[in-house]
């Protein structure tokens, strides 16, 4: 038992160790170029905010698809089933060109009416998000390839190439944004122009990297596309029907109940709304680990399923969620030491430090059913749960997001979304460890 758990955690590790440091290194390398960005102007720093937070949205909704090949090729592999899971990735790769087509069409043809009409950009800052959006509008094609071959690593279990991949197109485009938003290196400066040059030239670097790494699947489903072409659409549908509820229950709480808790405080004042986001930017670096070993979990998992191996399941999922406690309970402890400077990084108002540093306590024990719950949600969309999560999400945030409100009126505080949040956690862990267990005897 001891060396399953051995073997297990070097599973774990080898597929989400990669994938913390690139997402930490991604992080920090992105606010180095929003620096640069920012010294371009002030119209240019707002419109380019939009319009790359647009494309970010449509490719998180449509990125589902990616997550839902994950599971589906993982089992495919698990099952030693090669040619199902090359016919899985191929229809992967399809919808990946057919939304980067659309997105590309659609940005062209209506980009000016979304942005003046929708968002109200006018005069300089118009013109900065017409000229960003019109070079960088095959972004969401290569996005979605990127999305598919992430899952396609994962699988693998070669994370390290989406680590160094990653890694090496966030510095490239951190270059690129030196040279040509400023004009370095014997270049004119191209200011707006600059930034989606950058953007889309280490975009378009990374994917072309991925796809020579998987170019031997890539040859074989070239050279064999007309022999499954009859089934491909068939595996189509199947990977659209798995990630329309795993795209849905994102929505439902990563940006409907957000959006709702932020207005919520935000009313208490600017101050505490403030002071919230400050310190929630904080915790979702504590959490970055969470997250990725949810993903490791979901791939294995996935593998194991195929594999009909309960205890492996088993042993993963404990596994897991042990990492995921461990490593937020240990980062944790070190934001909470330096809970009075560690808001220095973000901000230099004393005030809102000061009370940054208040609600950093209160808002950690507020997460800490969140790593468990988290882990759970991806071991149930690896068992094609994910409608359960959506309508168990739903329910359980409407259920929260009413008391809370009932709360907030007798005592309009911010301690009150706090308890709310506690327990939100607290009862999708109870929620997706019940069901859980009811899977794993079915397994």
């Amino acid at each position: 038992m001891l060396r399953l758990n051995k073997t297990g955690i070097q599973e774990l590790n080898k597929i989400a160790v990669p994938l913390i440091i690139q997402n930490i290194s991604g992080f920090l390398i992105g606010f180095v170029d929003e620096m640069f960005i920012g010294r371009i102007s002030t119209e240019a720093y707002g419109a380019i905010g939009i319009a790359a937070s647009l494309m970010f949205f449509i490719a998180g909704v449509f990125s589902y698809t990616a997550v839902a090949f994950n599971i589906i090729g993982s089992r495919k592999s698990g099952e030693n089933d090669t040619e199902g899971f090359r016919t899985s990735l191929t229809a992967s790769l399809l919808i990946d060109v057919l939304v980067g087509v659309m997105y590309a069409i659609i940005v062209i043809i209506l980009g000016k009416f979304i942005f003046s009409t929708i968002y109200g950009l006018s005069d300089e800052a118009l013109k900065a998000a017409m000229i960003y959006i019109y070079i960088t509008s095959p972004y969401m094609l290569f996005q979605m390839v990127i999305f598919t071959f992430n899952s396609y690593y994962k699988i693998r279990k070669e994370t390290s190439r989406i680590m160094w991949a990653s890694t090496g197109a966030a510095i490239l485009n951190t270059v690129l944004d030196y040279v040509l938003i400023f004009g370095k290196c014997g270049m004119k400066p191209l200011g707006v122009a600059g930034a989606a040059t950058a953007s889309i030239i280490s975009v378009f670097a990374n994917m072309i990297f991925y796809i020579w790494g998987g170019r031997r699947d890539m040859d074989s489903i070239l050279r064999n596309r007309h022999k499954y072409r009859h089934i491909y659409k068939k595996e189509i549908c199947n990977l659209i029907r798995i990630s329309l509820p795993l795209a849905g229950e994102e929505l439902l709480e990563g940006s409907v109940f957000v959006v709702v808790i932020n207005a919520m405080i935000a009313k208490t004042g600017i101050m505490e709304i403030g002071a919230y986001l400050l310190v929630k930017k904080v915790l979702d670096m504590v959490m970055i680990p969470m997250f990725m070993y949810g993903s490791a979990a979901l791939t294995l998992v996935s593998e194991k399923i195929g594999q009909k191996d309960k205890n492996k399941v088993k042993d993963i999922t404990n596994m897991s969620v042990l990492i995921a406690q461990v490593i937020f309970a240990l980062l944790s402890v070190i934001v909470i030491f330096f809970r009075r400077q560690v808001p220095r990084l973000i901000s230099a108002d004393e005030e809102l430090i000061a009370f940054a540093g208040m609600i950093v306590i209160p808002m950690v024990i507020m997460n800490l059913f969140n790593p468990v719950q988290t882990i759970y949600k991806y071991v149930l969309q690896a068992y094609g749960d994910g409608s359960f999560v959506l309508y168990s999400t739903a329910v359980i945030n409407l259920t929260v997001l009413g008391f809370i409100i009932l709360l907030y009126k007798a005592a309009p505080r911010i301690e009150v979304i706090f308890v709310g949040l506690f327990f939100n956690y607290m009862f999708s862990c109870i929620f997706y460890m019940y069901r859980y267990k009811n899977r794993l005897k079915e397994t």
